[in-house]
This record gives C-alpha cells, structure tokens and sequence, in this order.
C-alpha cells in the first residue's frame, strides 16, 4: 500500500499547471456574466443623459436637461411616492403572510408544503390580465369589499405574485439546515417553538428572506399590468407614469428608469448591510 501512494505521489501531474488556465477560464466567465448584466442598465443610463445618440457606439454628447425635466415634473413626484408605498406595502404584507407559511409547512406539515409549493407558481401560470379581471371583481365592492381605485388592491394583488419569490429562496436555505434536529435540542433546553424559530430557524435563513424581500420589491415597482388596469390614473405609480411618456422623448423614459435602478439597489444595498450588521453582532 505504501509503494502505491509513493508511486502516485511521485508520477502525479502537478495540479499546478492547470490552476492559472482554470482561474483565467473562470474570470472570463464571470466577467462576461457581468458585463451581460451591467450592460442594459449602462445603456439606459447613458440614453437618459444623452444629447444625441443614433448611429453611433456612444452618445455624441451629454446633458442634465432631461433629467432636469423630469425631477421637475409633478407628476413624477406623486409616482415615485405612490409607487415607494405600493412597494414597501406589497413586500411587508407579503413578508408577514408567506414567511411563517413557509417555516411552518416545512417545519411542521411536510405533506402540505407540496401543495404550498405548486400554489405559490400557480400565478405565473396563468395571464397577468385574467388575474386582474379577477381581483377587479373580488375587490369591485359586490362581496362587501371596495379597494378598486387605491393602493390596497395592488398591495394584495402582488401578494400571490411575490409568494414565490420568499418560498424558494427560504425553501433552499432550509434544506441546508438540520431543522428537525435543532427544533428537538431546543426543546430539550426547554425553549419554545416560537423561540427556536425566531432565535435560529429564522436567521439560518435569513438571506432567502433578503432575496425575498428584495424580488417583492422590484416586482412591485416594475409591474404595470395589475397598475394600469386596478388603479389607472386614480393612484398613478412610476409605470403609469411611463406610460404616459411613452409619445414623447425615450430620453424622458430613461430617466425614470435609471431612477427605478437607482432606488432598487439602495434597498439591496440597507438589507444587505443591516444582515451583515446583525451576524456580526450574533
């Protein structure tokens, strides 16, 4: 046994010469997904403070002037505002109702956590406009409940659609995590269910939850569908409201989305933070 691990070791091929070669192969990788990544929101940037951009790789020139034209509108104004609501309401209401649903079904009722996992993809699975016909009728006030017009019915609405974006995350993280066995020494510390779950289940999955909070986020402000059908010019957010630019300048449009960019990277940029904040105060 001896003689063969010398004779391995002696007429191995030094993993050396290949470590360069994989590390180089690794980096264009990478950096190619970044540049895929970066380069659509480096265009509509550049498209927002451009003079004149048109047969040409890079703008010929650039200004502040639409930028100026937009901050200055009113209207835009009242649709970020209406839309940080929206969003802010959408990702909190959505957080409350799909976060313990998803701990409990995994930590308690395995066998209806299936069925939660086909429920939280069934709004994808059917077309955005029948499922705003159908939240038009249930919140038109013939069941007691009047929301058509204001912000409620596109907070609820968007709960069913960002259900999926906190199942999945926080599912992957708690297949990593030996649940049912932290669940029993817990107990036999003598601590609670609810106490296990706040002190360690809920911070071992605590970047599923950043992901969710931040996908529920940008699904808020970014849709229009729901938007323009539920509530219309009644509670206008930043998609109506590029909606409306749309016979205009493109430059005008790109403002609003950079603007969009803009605010959903500080909220990654606060949550990101405050989870690394709290792990090193753990």
């Amino acid at each position: 046994m001896t003689d063969l691990v010398l004779h391995a070791v002696v007429h191995a091929k030094p993993l050396a010469v290949a470590k360069p070669a994989g590390r180089r192969a690794a980096a264009i990788v990478i950096a190619l997904f970044v540049i895929l990544q970066l380069l659509p929101v480096a265009a509509v940037a550049l498209n927002a403070f451009a003079t004149d951009w048109a047969g040409t790789i890079l703008p010929e020139g650039l200004t502040w002037r639409w930028a100026a034209q937009i901050f200055a509108d009113p209207r835009f104004d009242e649709a970020l505002k209406n839309s940080l609501i929206i969003s802010f309401g959408a990702m909190a209401v959505s957080a409350v109702v799909t976060i313990p649903a998803v701990l409990v079904g995994h930590c308690y009722l395995p066998t209806l956590d299936r069925w939660l996992g086909a429920l939280v993809i069934m709004p994808y699975a059917v077309p955005g406009i029948v499922l705003a016909l159908g939240l038009m009728r249930i919140y038109s006030g013939q069941y007691g409940i009047q929301l058509n017009g204001t912000p409620w019915v596109l907070i609820f609405g968007y709960v069913p659609l960002g259900a999926s974006f906190y199942y999945l995350p926080i599912k992957n993280n708690l297949r990593a995590v030996a649940v049912q066995d932290i669940m029993e020494a817990g107990q036999l510390d003598g601590a609670g269910d609810f106490a296990i779950m706040r002190r360690v289940i809920l911070p071992a999955v605590a970047r599923g939850v950043v992901v969710g909070l931040v996908m529920n986020f940008a699904l808020a402000i970014s849709e229009f569908v729901y938007a323009n059908l539920l509530v219309g010019g009644f509670y206008p957010t930043l998609q109506i409201f590029m909606n409306v630019l749309r016979e205009g300048s493109g430059r005008l449009t790109s403002v609003v989305v950079t603007v969009y960019f803009v605010v959903v990277w500080v909220l990654s940029t606060v949550l990101v933070a405050v989870m690394a904040q709290r792990r090193e105060d753990q």
